[in-house]
């Protein structure tokens, strides 16, 4: 379970936007891994702290935390701390020009998070989806049987590293748009499609908790 973003930062839940910033400078000083390598767990800390200020100081974010928690951000499209991979540039975003530096080896860049949604018959049958990247719109064919929530990576389509570091990764995220207002024409087709189906149709690609979007469907419309 993700620890609250207020106790991460060890502000009130009503804090201002200057406290909150206060409280990360504070933190990203104590935890930065240069100056804390007696600590192993130090730079996943300082990532900690990097996203709950990501999070907490976005008026919007902020909104949608407070009202659903960490749910509330992944159901509209927000991955915090997604491919948080340079650590420098989160922490001269803050302190440059304060005659603080720290020097550290190749950086992985951050990755990017992009969000596509199909209906329901393009995640049956795949769809082939445009993508922006740094080159330009890229085209992606997506399988048949494409699940909610499914995520793929565009290898090295995400943020530049630092200090000769590799780029990140663009992710797509898929979110199928499930049909509602039916007319009864709809509806009969839903159900013919949901009698027929059969065991091996109803298989969750993603192998894990959340409950396929095929069966979803046959028990929406069966």
């Amino acid at each position: 379970m993700p620890r609250d973003y207020y106790e991460v930062l060890g502000v009130r839940r009503d804090a201002g936007q200057a406290e909150v910033k206060s409280a990360f400078r504070r933190l990203a000083r104590e935890l930065h891994p240069d100056v804390n390598d007696h600590d192993p767990e130090a730079e996943e800390k300082f990532k900690a702290a990097a996203e709950a200020y990501e999070v907490l100081s976005d008026p919007e974010r902020r909104r949608a935390y407070d009202a659903y928690g960490h749910e509330g951000l992944r159901g509209n499209g927000f991955a915090p701390g997604a491919g948080f991979g340079s650590i420098d540039d989160i922490f001269q975003a803050f302190f440059s020009g304060q005659g603080i530096r720290f020097t550290r080896g190749p950086m992985r860049g951050q990755d990017l998070v992009h969000s596509v949604e199909l209906t329901a018959i393009e995640a049956m049958l795949g769809a082939s989806i445009r993508v922006p990247t740094h080159e330009g719109e890229r085209e992606i064919d997506l399988p048949s049987g494409t699940q909610h929530g499914t995520q793929y990576a565009l290898r090295g389509h995400g943020l530049p590293g630092s200090n000769g570091g590799p780029p990140g990764d663009m992710v797509i995220v898929v979110h199928v748009l499930i049909p509602s207002d039916l007319s009864e024409e709809q509806a009969e087709l839903a159900r013919k499609l949901g009698d027929s189906l059969e065991p091996g149709n109803l298989r969750s690609s993603g192998g894990g908790e959340e409950e396929s979007f095929f069966s979803r469907m046959r028990r929406d419309f069966g």
